[in-house]
């Protein structure tokens, strides 16, 4: 039960990194002249929809060791989810601008959620799959 309660926290924090730039901590508007923080909310809607899919396949595989490899590739999609708005894309340089004062913050700390949340399912699959070669 821990399992699918943390693979449906993956997969919100997913459609978080996907929809956030967007919506709930948006980017700068990109009226005039499309600016590095456009970029980086376009790429994180594809991470993000990643990550939930991710998420969402954890929750309805029961093979534990198939579990674990999507733990694995949730965490290292948390980690993709961080590096895109700090070192593959960026935001924009001032620090005045809305997208380096809430819309990276917010991705780093999604991401790092992410990571974590995703060693801990992996660790409890891990248990899991102790457990079942312990009983055979």
């Amino acid at each position: 039960m821990k399992n699918k309660i943390l693979a449906v926290i993956t997969a919100v924090l997913g459609l978080l990194a996907a929809i956030g730039p967007r919506t709930i901590f948006p980017v700068c508007s990109a009226a005039e002249m499309k600016m590095k923080c456009y970029y980086t909310a376009n790429a994180e809607i594809a991470a993000g929809i990643i990550a939930a899919l991710v998420g969402i396949a954890i929750i309805l595989i029961d093979k534990n060791k198939v579990k674990l490899a999507l733990s694995a590739v949730q965490a290292i999609q948390g980690l993709v989810i961080i590096l895109i708005p700090t070192a593959i894309i960026g935001v924009c340089g001032s620090p005045m601008m809305h997208c380096v004062s809430s819309t990276k913050p917010a991705l780093i700390v999604i991401g790092a959620l992410d990571i974590v949340i995703s060693v801990i399912l992996a660790l409890l699959t891990l248990r899991d799959i102790s457990v079942e070669n312990k009983s055979r």
